[in-house]
């Protein structure tokens, strides 16, 4: 279960009138945003804790919605060709990172360093 329905997805991004499809990759879209949150938190197996506040609940579907938009739109990553003219453009090659660093203050559990 995702984080966001669609419909308030489709809104954000500007789909007033979606056909079958677009609901289809919409409900795609936040279904693999809130895998990643899940996995991210280790919530996988359990599920979201049933003692989140209405804040965590805020953030999470922040964060889904994010996510969401860039699965929607593909958002590529790591070195992007601007022209034959103009060096490449670099992004961030972890797309995930700043979704992560949002969700820090949901994470019970730090790995070793």
């Amino acid at each position: 279960m995702a984080y966001a329905t669609a419909e308030e997805f489709l809104r954000r991004i500007g789909v007033s009138n979606p056909t079958a499809a677009q609901a289809d990759t919409a409900n795609d879209c936040l279904d693999a945003s809130t895998q990643e949150i899940d996995s991210h938190l280790g919530w996988l197996d359990s599920g979201p804790p049933a003692d989140l506040t209405p804040e965590q609940v805020a953030l999470l579907k922040i964060v889904c919605l994010d996510r969401a938009s860039e699965h929607w739109r593909n958002t590529p990553f790591g070195a992007l060709g601007t022209g034959p003219e103009l060096p490449p453009v670099m992004t961030a090659r972890d797309s995930w990172y700043r979704h992560s660093r949002k969700l820090a203050s949901l994470e019970t559990e730090w790995g070793i360093a």
